[in-house]
C-alpha cells in the first residue's frame, strides 16, 4: 500500500521550491516532477520533524532536500504507530492533558521547586550563609537598629548566658555570636541570621523582667535556644531558596550551580522582611524545649517566655523571620513537653 501526497521541494542549499508529489511505499518514498521520478531514497535514510498538531510534518532526505506536504495533518505511515500520533488522535488523552498540565504545573511551582530549593541548601559552602548573615545585619544595623541602653553588667550576663548555652550545646563560638540592641521597629523581639548572629533587643529583656525578675534566665534562655534552632536548622537559607525557588530549578537543570550560589548571595536583602514558616517555627520551638534540659532548665521556661507576649498583648513575637504559630498553642506544647 503506497501514499500520494502533494507538496514543495526544497533543495539542499536553496530557498527555492518546487511543486511535486510524493509515493510513499512501505520501504521508500519517490518524488515525482512533472510525472518523471526526481529520485528514490529508502524509508530508514530519511528524517522527519516532530509531529506537532497542525503543523506540516518535514521530510528531510540524506542528500539536504527538504520536502513539505500541503496537508498539514499528513504522517508517514511509520509515525502513524507513535505515543505521539496516537495521543494526539484520541480526544481523551487530549482533554486529560487540558486538564492535567494545570495540575502539574501548580504541583512543580507548590511542591516540587520549593524541596528541591530547601534541599539545594545543604548544597552550598559555608561562604554563602557567611556573607548572607554579613550583609543582613549590615542592613539591619543601618536601618533599623540603635546601640542599646542596657548596662554594661547586664549586657555581660547576656553573653554569659549565650556562651553558657554555646558551650554545653558543643557549638562553634567564632560562628555564634549575640548582641543587644535597641530597636522601635522590632520592639520585644530576638532575631537570628543565617550565619549565626543573634539578636536581642533592649525591650525584650525589659518585658522578661516586667513578668517575672527571678525566670530573666530561663525564659532569656528559651527564647535564645529558639533561635539557635533556626540557625541549626538554616530555616534563613531555606526560606531564600524556596522565594527563589523557580530561579535555582532551572538552574540546577542548565547545570550552572554557580548562579545558585550568586543568587543566595544577592538576596541578603529578602531576609529582613521575610517570615518563617509555621514548621520552621516549630522545628526552632522543637529545638528549644528539647535543649532546656542540658543547660539546667525546665521546658516550662518557654511556657513562661511565650506567656509574656501573651500577657503583654504582643502578637508578633519574633516579629523578624516569623510567621509564628499561635502563642496559647505553643504554651500547652511546652507544658505538655517532657
Amino acid at each position: 500500500m503506497s501514499q500520494l501526497v502533494d507538496g514543495k521541494l526544497y533543495q539542499a542549499g536553496s530557498t527555492r521550491s518546487c511543486a511535486v508529489k510524493l509515493v510513499v511505499t512501505e520501504s521508500h518514498i519517490s518524488i515525482i516532477q512533472d510525472g518523471v521520478e526526481y529520485g528514490a531514497h529508502n524509508l530508514s535514510s530519511i528524517s522527519l520533524s516532530d509531529a506537532i498538531p497542525g503543523v506540516a510534518t518535514e521530510v528531510r532526505f540524506k542528500n539536504g532536500d527538504m520536502f513539505i506536504p500541503n496537508d498539514k495533518s499528513w504522517r508517514v505511515q511509520r509515525q502513524t504507530g507513535s505515543l505521539l500520533s496516537t495521543l494526539e488522535s484520541h480526544k481523551i488523552s487530549v482533554f486529560a492533558s487540558i486538564i492535567l498540565a494545570p495540575l502539574l504545573i501548580y504541583w512543580l511551582i507548590m511542591v516540587a521547586m520549593p524541596a528541591l530549593a530547601s534541599k539545594s541548601v545543604d548544597w552550598l559552602p559555608p561562604s554563602v550563609p557567611n556573607y548572607m548573615g554579613e550583609q543582613s545585619f549590615t542592613i539591619l544595623e543601618k536601618a533599623f537598629l540603635e546601640p542599646s541602653e542596657l548596662d554594661e553588667a547586664t549586657q555581660q550576663h547576656i553573653e554569659q548566658l549565650f556562651s553558657n548555652a554555646t558551650t554545653a550545646l558543643h557549638l562553634d563560638k567564632e560562628r555564634y555570636q549575640i548582641f543587644t540592641y535597641q530597636s522601635a521597629y522590632f520592639g520585644a523581639n530576638a532575631l537570628a541570621l543565617p550565619d549565626g548572629t543573634v539578636i536581642v533587643t533592649d525591650d525584650l529583656i525589659t518585658q522578661l523582667r516586667e513578668y517575672d525578675e527571678n525566670k530573666l534566665d530561663s525564659m532569656l534562655m528559651a527564647i535564645i535556644l529558639h533561635e539557635i534552632g533556626h540557625v541549626e536548622g538554616k530555616h534563613g537559607m531555606r526560606l531564600v531558596a524556596q522565594s527563589l525557588s523557580n530561579a535555582i530549578v532551572f538552574a540546577l537543570l542548565f547545570g550552572d550551580l554557580e548562579t545558585v550560589g550568586e543568587l543566595f548571595v544577592g538576596a541578603s536583602s529578602t531576609l529582613v522582611q521575610a517570615s518563617f514558616s509555621r514548621d520552621m517555627e516549630s522545628e526552632a520551638d522543637d529545638f528549644a524545649l528539647q535543649h532546656l534540659a542540658e543547660l539546667g532548665y525546665s521546658p516550662s521556661a518557654f511556657a513562661d517566655a511565650m506567656d509574656s507576649f501573651d500577657a503583654n498583648g504582643s502578637g508578633d513575637f519574633l516579629k523578624y523571620l516569623s510567621s509564628h504559630p499561635a502563642i496559647k498553642e505553643r504554651i500547652e506544647k511546652a507544658k505538655r513537653f517532657k
